[in-house]
Formats: C-alpha cells, sequence, structure tokens
C-alpha cells in the first residue's frame, strides 16, 4: 500500500513530502544502527563508472571529449579524471558495513501515508555495503526527474539536502570522517552514469557538468585532507 516517493515527490502536498521524509529517515537510522557491522567496505564507484561509461557513450556520445587546452590550461577529459579518482578512493574505504539496499532509486521506495510508515521494493541487490552507495543512488535519482517546473525543482534541492544532512549526521555520529569524499565520488557515479537513462540532452549535459564538478573538487583536495571535503549541496542540486 502507498505511493513510491517519486509519486510524493511529484503529486502531493509539501506536508505529505516531508512526512515522507521525516519517515524515510527514521527507517534508514534504524536500519543503518541495527546492521552495522566493524567490516569495511569498499564501495569502488570509480570502477563502477568506468564499466558503464561506455553505455553513457552510446546514448551521449558528445561526452567521450578527448583532452584539451584553453590558452595555458590544460583541460584532462572525463574518462581521465575517474581513471585518478580510482586512485584515490582505494585508501578511502568505509571504516564499517551496513545493510543496504543496492538500487535506491525514488520508486523503489514506498511510503504508506495512513500508517505512516516506508517499505522497500526490489532489493535483489541488497547486501553489506558503505551506506553512501544508497546515498548516493537516492540523491541523484532525485535530480534527474526529467520535470522542470520551478516547484518540482524546489522540491528536488529539499530532498537532496534533507537526505544529506541525515547521512551526514550519521557520519558524524558514527566517528566516519571520510562520508563526504566518498560522497562525492558516489554522486560523481551517479551523476555521470544515470545519463544513459535521460535523453533530454540539456538535462544530460547538466548532470554531466555536475559530475565532472564533484569529481574536479575531490581530485584537488589534498591526500590526507579528504575530512576536510565539503559540498556545496544545495548548489549542486539547484538548476
Amino acid at each position: 500500500h502507498g505511493q513510491t516517493f517519486e509519486q510524493v515527490l511529484l503529486g502531493e502536498s509539501d506536508a505529505m513530502l516531508e512526512q515522507a521524509e521525516a519517515a524515510l529517515g527514521k527507517t534508514l537510522r534504524n536500519v543503518w544502527k541495527r546492521t552495522r557491522t566493524e567490516e569495511p567496505a569498499d564501495m569502488a564507484s570509480m570502477k563502477q563508472l568506468l564499466k558503464r561509461l561506455p553505455d553513457v557513450y552510446r546514448v551521449h556520445p558528445e561526452f567521450d571529449i578527448a583532452p584539451s587546452r584553453i590558452g595555458g590550461l590544460e583541460v584532462a577529459g572525463f574518462e581521465a579524471l575517474v581513471h585518478r579518482a580510482v586512485a584515490r578512493e582505494k585508501a578511502l574505504t568505509a571504516p564499517f558495513s551496513v545493510h543496504i539496499h543496492g538500487d535506491f532509486n525514488l520508486d523503489n521506495v514506498i511510503f504508506d501515508a495512513s500508517e505512516g510508515k516506508i517499505h522497500f521494493i526490489d532489493l535483489h541487490r541488497s547486501r553489506f555495503m558503505d551506506y553512501v552507495q544508497d546515498v548516493s543512488v537516492f540523491m541523484v535519482s532525485n535530480y534527474r526527474l526529467q520535470v522542470h517546473d520551478a516547484q518540482t525543482r524546489r522540491r528536488v534541492v529539499q530532498v537532496a539536502a534533507t537526505m544529506h544532512a541525515l547521512a551526514a549526521k550519521f557520519a558524524r555520529a558514527q566517528n566516519d570522517k571520510s562520508f563526504e569524499y566518498r560522497l562525492a565520488l558516489g554522486l560523481a557515479r551517479s551523476f555521470a552514469s544515470s545519463t544513459r537513462f535521460v535523453f533530454d540532452k540539456s538535462h544530460a549535459r547538466r548532470m554531466m557538468v555536475r559530475a565532472r564538478f564533484v569529481l574536479e573538487a575531490a581530485l584537488a583536495c589534498p591526500p590526507g585532507k579528504e575530512n576536510r571535503l565539503k559540498l556545496p549541496i544545495k548548489e549542486l542540486f539547484r538548476d
């Protein structure tokens, strides 16, 4: 019973959306706390992205560009940035694992308003992993909605910011200092790889630009200082 989170975001009142967000936050906190194990988790988001780039380029060949120069500035190709990030990610495994959904898109989250409960569907990829995997997928599945009226895009920012705040608070409580850096790599992966499902060229380009921005920000962070990275979440998700 209920509606998908996507249906709530697109068609229901602000009050119901806030109820759904609160119920989702409570559910995730409970799952993460109750299933936490001391086993480190390697999300390997950059390796995932490298595997998916050929599919991205088949849909959007314009994204497969060679390195270039602007005056004296060298601009690396996107794939070269991903390869550089693979090495950085190897040193930043999550300090613990939780049970994640594994395909945490908006339409796999059901909100039952009559009982105020959240249900998950399509759990075939559920496993123990870095919770940032689910967080980044959820945030970007929210952004990639191809509905562009001002009210919907405002709600997109709200949902993304709420999910980020929830995860960041959990990270602080668990002393997970590399959360934001791993999230940056997860968002870069999800923004870029999700463009293979987006046939609106303008919207796909906005997603790819965001993937590159987040990836460059992560790579510019000096090794050993990853815990200082702060993402401009509202600006990142605002059109």
